[in-house]
């Protein structure tokens, strides 16, 4: 079992440094193109996400009933 965790870990931080890689090349203008799109699209969406969930977190701190305010009825 130990292996197998070890490999799930070796994995991850490869994909974590070729994520990392890529986005370094993209924004240097090394990459071009199609793949250039997709890197800032990528980028784009993560830094939505990011935002919002932010934006949700802080309306949720102010509301005096964070479940009840959360849940939108009909």
């Amino acid at each position: 079992m130990k292996h197998i965790y070890r490999i799930i870990g070796v994995v991850v931080v490869l994909v974590v440094l070729a994520a990392a890689l890529i986005y370094f090349l993209n924004e240097k203008g090394v990459l071009k193109g199609s793949v250039s799109e997709w890197v800032t699209n990528v980028k784009t969406d993560v830094i939505n996400i990011y935002e919002h969930t932010k934006g949700m977190i802080n309306d949720l701190i102010k509301s005096d009933n964070p479940i009840t305010d959360s849940i939108k009825l009909p």
